[in-house]
């Protein structure tokens, strides 16, 4: 399956380059590439079997085709019906790309100030190919319902979370002057680059992106940089349009050299970055035999209605055939329960076994011990059922 993200993650880059090829000519497009290809951030989503490399593909194939098919010669209806299965199969892919089809709406709209034939064909055939799995496989797009509650304060985060994170893209996550130095630069590209694509007019890219970024804000809370995977070759397109821009503008003759200037300063926090990966085999997390102990116990001591909550809900789920969630462990514990309560949650599990939530979960089920039962434990796990009637107060105060 790690085969099988490499291949995602190639193929994206390919539908990127044939979509901006025409914008940015070959030269400052295989800049793009190269950026996004050798970035230590996709070099680690590469070992996640998750779908945000697959998702990433199929948002720049509905892009390409849209901005590729013949609106007004033969044969358009055909790229109707490809545009239609292509946004079914992001849906399918992350539920999330729903927002896709509203992008395509606000795009005929904005550009055309009417829905084309290409869209109202496009429209039906992804509708009836979901409606088609709903009935043959069945869908899970009602459950993410609970996950769509925001407040002021977690767009707030939201917006900041995700600023952070696509920023440290491009110097990797390292913090030094040179980073910040770095950060500085191109902070000043994208805003020049966005003015010079302002003047172009919309594209379907940015059409996508409007919806799908309201989706991300108003979501329950921030899941890092992975959410944001569909902007980050949007923005580098953006720096590097700004970069031409102005080179052109001001020394045509060097817009080659500018072009490897930039991808010289972005390889120093980038290098500094895989000096630190690990290149070994990818680390057991899944397969711990406490893991499976604990698969076999929620198995022999739940029953099938129930809903659990666990950092790792999707491996949980997968093997126990039980209904799992994740959690916001940037929240509130005020806030947990009021989530714990929307989901009908009946069992949480706690792990010494990997600390990213910083402990958060284990500390909750220490504030409120008497509002659970311990009901199995190994050496890495706890599973606790969740106890029927109002949630005690924590004695030590919410977090």
């Amino acid at each position: 399956m790690k085969l099988e993200q490499v291949f995602f993650f190639v193929s994206s880059l390919a539908f990127v380059y044939a979509f901006w090829r025409r914008d940015l000519g070959p030269g400052y497009t295989l800049a793009l590439i190269a950026i996004l290809g050798f970035s230590p951030v996709f070099w680690n989503a590469k070992d996640n079997v998750l779908s945000d490399l697959p998702f990433l593909l199929f948002f720049y194939a509905a892009a390409v085709l849209v901005r590729w098919a013949p609106r007004d010669r033969p044969g358009w209806w055909r790229w109707a019906v490809l545009i239609g299965v292509t946004l079914y199969i992001a849906m399918g892919t992350r539920t999330a790309g729903i927002t896709l089809i509203a992008g395509l709406v606000l795009y005929d709209v904005l550009r055309y100030r009417a829905i084309t034939r290409l869209t109202i064909i496009a429209l039906p055939v992804c509708v009836a190919l979901v409606l088609l799995q709903s009935h043959f496989v069945g869908s899970g797009i009602g459950g993410y319902a609970e996950q769509l509650y925001s407040t002021p304060h977690t767009v707030e985060v939201n917006l900041m979370s995700y600023s952070r994170v696509l920023a440290g893209f491009w110097v990797a996550s390292t913090r030094n002057g040179f980073s910040f130095f770095v950060l500085g630069i191109v902070a000043l590209l994208t805003l020049a680059g966005a003015f010079f694509q302002y003047k172009r007019g919309l594209t379907i890219v940015e059409a996508f992106l409007a919806p799908y970024f309201a989706l991300i804000v108003l979501w329950t809370f921030a899941s890092g940089i992975r959410l944001v995977f569909p902007f980050v070759p949007w923005l580098v397109f953006l720096a590097l349009t700004g970069l031409r821009g102005l080179v052109e503008r001001f020394a045509p003759r060097y817009t080659t050299f500018a072009a490897c200037g930039l991808m010289l300063l972005i390889a120093v926090p980038y290098t500094l970055a895989y000096r630190k990966a690990d290149f070994g085999p990818i680390r057991e997390s899944n397969g711990l035999p406490e893991f499976n102990q604990l698969c076999q116990a929620v198995r022999a001591r739940t029953a099938t209605g129930d809903t659990l909550i666990y950092y790792r809900a999707r491996a949980l789920s997968l093997y126990t055939e039980r209904a799992a969630s994740s959690y916001n462990y940037r929240g509130t514990e005020q806030e947990l329960r009021q989530y714990a309560r929307n989901i009908h949650a009946t069992y949480l599990i706690t792990t010494n076994a990997f600390d990213t939530d910083h402990g958060f979960l284990s500390q909750y089920a220490e504030d409120h011990s008497s509002g659970l039962e311990l009901t199995y434990q190994n050496a890495h796990f706890r599973l606790y059922r969740i106890l029927a009637g109002p949630d005690p107060e924590s004695t030590a105060g919410h977090r």
